[in-house]
């Protein structure tokens, strides 16, 4: 039956870019802000009830998971706007503004406005010490229900239980996949990164695309807690009709059956994600034909993206192995003699790892390190890589890309990934 409805993690610890034109990232408040990661709900939930529950004024959607999240944020919200709906989507982290990571029917927040709530939020901070990621996610539900949104479409920061989004009391929860990642934060193991994860089934429905042992631990959350849960391959299933470097096209059953979706995001794993909103998308009760309008339009930078022709460059944000292993499977939709790798990584993640699948893949390998302490040494990237292909160390990103384009030819590929953080300073 269809179901209708009636802390920024600074993560990067490096100067602090600017937030909007009219100033630098919280510049006034940066003081009374803890830089670092800093989980739990305790000061969010303070500030948000002194600004009286604004995230209870709309129907929040929250997306968790290990990696998609952010795509599956583009498509629901995406197809939401297209049914006539006004959709505040929260994104993290960004490519190049902090803007970009709070909007409304696909428009970030302006400066201007921006800036005001940056002061509202001063008043708060000093007391409360929230962290970055906090007074952002503050900002976005304070915006959303300013402006009358009807749905906030929430991408998780880290984890679930204690993520600040997880404020809100959730109508649907979309749990992507489960792997390893942030194990310094969220547990070495499965077992617990799960159950960080599921700490956003409280009580709506639940859709996941997770396998193994992440979703044992999902359907067993599910039971405990009288949580309808909606589960890719058993519940709802796709066929992937084609997916190239120019889109992927789908079959879904779910409620209904649906021939030749579309979606211009790349890679296989693109019809999964696409999925996964189509899914959360019947379950409100959209039509076919907004959803398949707002497949298409769906839009989400840095994703397996191409940025130039001959020679090509692609980039994408996979900055963990499991990113890794799908950018791979996806590498023989390009058409290339060459690949020419510029890879850059943060130091807390599997980085050896992640060399080791992509380096053998490469004619040449060129590790670079984005700004910042919390960027992986080039040359310790480079001991690595060297094992595979041809490797060199350019600690400059910018120059490292410029040695990339030097030494490609125009039917060769540059690949540029390991973070999200090395596309923003690049493109």
């Amino acid at each position: 039956m269809h179901w209708k409805f009636d802390g920024i993690y600074n993560t990067r610890a490096k100067p602090i870019k600017r937030l909007s034109d009219t100033g630098y990232v919280m510049d006034l408040i940066l003081k009374n802000l803890e830089v670092d990661i800093n989980l739990g709900l305790s000061r969010i939930t303070k500030i948000l009830t002194k600004w009286k529950n604004p995230q209870n004024n709309y129907k929040v959607i929250l997306i968790g998971g290990t990696n998609g999240k952010g795509s599956v944020t583009s498509y629901l919200a995406s197809i939401l706007k297209e049914d006539g709906f006004k959709v505040g989507s929260f994104f993290s982290p960004h490519l190049k503004k902090y803007n970009e990571r709070i909007r409304i029917n696909g428009e970030p927040i302006s400066d201007k406005k921006f800036s005001s709530y940056e002061k509202k939020v001063v008043e708060h901070a000093k007391k409360e010490k929230l962290t970055v990621f906090e007074a952002i996610t503050a900002i976005a539900y304070k915006y959303f229900s300013d402006e009358k949104c009807d749905f906030a479409v929430m991408e998780i920061g880290l984890g679930g239980k204690q993520d600040a989004t997880n404020v809100a009391e959730e109508a649907i929860s979309v749990i992507t996949n489960i792997d390893l990642d942030h194990t310094d934060r969220l547990g070495k193991t499965i077992d617990e990164i799960a159950q960080e994860k599921i700490g956003i089934m409280k009580k709506g429905t639940c859709i996941t695309g997770a396998k193994g042992r992440g979703l044992e631990i999902i359907k067993e959350n599910a039971k405990k807690n009288k949580i309808e849960l909606k589960v890719f391959n058993e519940d709802f299933y796709i066929h992937t009709k084609e997916y190239s470097s120019k889109h992927g096209v789908f079959e879904y059953v779910g409620y209904e059956f649906y021939d030749n979706l579309e979606v211009k995001l790349l890679g296989r794993h693109q019809t999964k994600n696409a999925s996964l909103a189509v899914m959360a998308a019947e379950e409100i009760g959209i039509p076919e034909k907004s959803i398949r309008k707002g497949l298409l339009k769906a839009e989400n930078a840095g994703r397996l993206e191409i940025k130039k022709q001959k020679p090509l460059i692609v980039i994408d944000a996979a900055h963990n192995p499991h990113g890794i292993g799908e950018l791979i499977a996806n590498l023989h939709i390009f058409n290339y003699d060459k690949l020419i790798t510029v890879f850059g990584v943060m130091k807390d993640k599997k980085w050896d790892e992640m060399i080791q699948l992509l380096a053998p893949h490469a004619d040449m390998f060129i590790c670079t390190q984005p700004a910042g302490e919390r960027a992986a040494k080039a040359l310790d990237l480079v001991k690595i890589a060297q094992l595979y292909t041809e490797s060199k160390s350019i600690t400059d990103p910018k120059k490292a890309l410029k040695e990339a384009q030097k030494k490609a030819g125009k039917n060769d590929m540059i690949l540029v990934c390991g973070s999200i953080y090395l596309l923003g300073e690049l493109f």
